[in-house]
């Protein structure tokens, strides 16, 4: 912080697998964040100055702390997010090193001047990005938006999720461990309204991850001063099976990718188009992979984040069941037990008018369409207006590629699901309303740059475009178009034309 919290208001983390309170957080308000702006304004004189190899020392410490104190993060995800211990470490903590370790090994060859014969082009950084994070992968997801700006030598304000600010709390002690300058990350806790006083407090550029509405919201206020973004607004993603299929791995991930982190993963398998060749085998294998599944705090499925969720979730399906889907498994809330519980569910049946299968939503609802062929599943999985993330599943890894470069997606994955989105090296975003801009990879250190040419022009040489015009500069004009448009013979033409206008523009100027 950089200006005290003393008489801020607070906000409360509850624990999702109980109900009871874990932390109360001071509620930045708008002065104090535009004092955050400024404070990383002025650090970001001396960190820009630094080359990518300095700006990554610290950041080697941070990903040797992120080892040392690994188990007490992850802790802090598992209670915080309610999410199982071996995902907060899986998912969130192991990741994360390698996004580190990723950093250090390209950054320096990637932010390198190219230089070219008479150019140089550097790719310097905006300024201060301001970074609104998200509370499903809140330590994974939110270190990679900063660490990749910071690599870039901008300096961040960045205002976790009121949902995981202990997660970001015990983060941020890391961060000031690593030996980062002051001012370089600047950490403001608060809701929606903290914000959106970010969006407003002059940063540089916003990188934001969230639902499609509050981005929406924080593109209202940017829009105002054209402050650049980048945004990743959830996913609406496709699940097709082919009749080729690997049937029980297939229907084994599907469990695991709708399931894990209780459903609540933005590119998680939503949408199941099974062809109807397989569709009631792949139906009965889910339901017995499902059925196996451990419920409770500490095991395989978790709880929801909010009581919001949850009750959104027993909406989405009650709402399907009456609408004519097949309740195979699940569908209720878990009441006999404090936290925001909710059964694994399969549903068979869906069609795309459901809401169900039209909404982005978080929970650990699998819900099954038939489709006749490759072509339907396609046209139907291009059909929604968000393209994060879909997967494909065929023994034939040629018909796979086939299928996959025609789905509207940021990544799509053959015979897996989920893993690609924690794969440091790949840029990562989606089409349409799943937002634009690229997070990670080589293309996330490019967002956080802007690409400057500086081009030396000889001193020798005609300045043929100057003032005064002269009428042969037209014909020499027409022939150099025509001898850079045309091929072949007609290209030879057109060179004679070119060397014979630029005779008759020697002879005009020298007159």
């Amino acid at each position: 912080m950089v200006a005290s919290t003393s008489e801020m208001k607070s906000f409360v983390s509850l624990n999702p697998a109980t109900g009871e309170e874990m932390g109360t957080y001071p509620l930045t308000d708008v002065e104090t964040i535009r004092a955050c702006v400024q404070a990383a304004r002025l650090a970001g004189q001396s960190w820009a100055a630094l080359s990518a190899a300095e700006r990554l020392r610290p950041l080697r410490r941070l990903r040797e702390l992120l080892s040392v104190h690994a188990d007490s993060l992850a802790q802090a995800v598992s209670c915080e997010i309610g999410k199982p211990l071996q995902e907060s470490l899986g998912a969130e903590v192991l990741p994360s090193v390698e996004a580190l370790r990723w950093l250090e090994r390209n950054a320096p060859r990637l932010l390198r001047p190219l230089r070219q014969k008479n150019r140089i082009v550097t790719r310097e950084p905006y300024g201060v990005v301001g970074v609104i994070g998200t509370w499903n992968y809140p330590l994974y997801l939110d270190l990679t938006s900063i660490v990749w700006a910071i690599a870039a030598g901008n300096t961040v304000v960045w205002k976790p999720s009121e949902l995981s600010t202990g997660v970001a709390c015990a983060l941020y002690r890391l961060f000031l461990e690593s030996g980062l300058p002051d001012g370089v990350v600047v950490l403001a806790t608060g809701d929606g309204s903290t914000g959106r006083a970010l969006a407003q407090a002059g940063c540089d550029k916003i990188a934001f991850i969230g639902s499609v509405q509050t981005g929406q919201r924080i593109l209202e206020e940017l829009a105002q001063s054209g402050t650049p973004s980048v945004m990743e607004l959830s996913g609406n993603d496709a699940f097709i099976v082919l009749e080729d299929a690997p049937l029980d791995l297939a229907a084994q991930s599907a469990v695991w990718g709708r399931v894990c982190n209780a459903g609540q993963s933005c590119v998680a398998p939503q949408r199941f188009y099974v062809t109807s060749a397989v569709y009631e085998e792949f139906l009965r294998l889910t339901l017995s992979h499902l059925r196996r599944l451990r419920i409770g705090a500490g095991e395989e499925v978790g709880p929801l984040r909010t009581l919001r969720l949850r009750q959104n979730i027993e909406a989405l399906v009650q709402d399907a069941a009456a609408r004519g889907a097949r309740l195979l498994a699940g569908g209720f809330s878990l009441n006999d037990r404090p936290g925001f519980f909710y059964a694994p569910t399969l549903l068979a049946d869906c069609r795309d008018d459901m809401p169900v299968m039209r909404e982005s939503f978080f929970g650990p609802v699998i819900a099954v369409c038939r489709v006749e062929d490759e072509r339907e599943a396609v046209r139907r999985a291009n059909a929604d207006p968000m393209g994060l993330a879909a997967s494909v599943w065929t023994r034939s890894e040629t018909r796979g590629r086939r299928i996959a470069l025609q789905i509207r997606a940021g990544v799509v994955s053959i015979n897996d699901t989920l893993l690609d989105a924690g794969d440091p090296s790949l840029g990562f975003g989606g089409f349409g309303r799943s937002g634009f801009g690229k997070m990670r990879g080589e293309a996330g250190l490019y967002e956080m740059c802007v690409e400057k040419a500086v081009s030396v022009k000889p001193l020798r040489g005609a300045r043929r475009h100057l003032f005064p015009y002269r009428g042969a500069t037209l014909p020499l004009l027409r022939a150099l178009i025509g001898w850079k448009a045309r091929q072949g013979e007609a290209r030879r033409r057109a060179l004679r034309d070119l060397i014979v206008a630029a005779k008759n523009w020697n002879q005009g100027e020298r007159s």
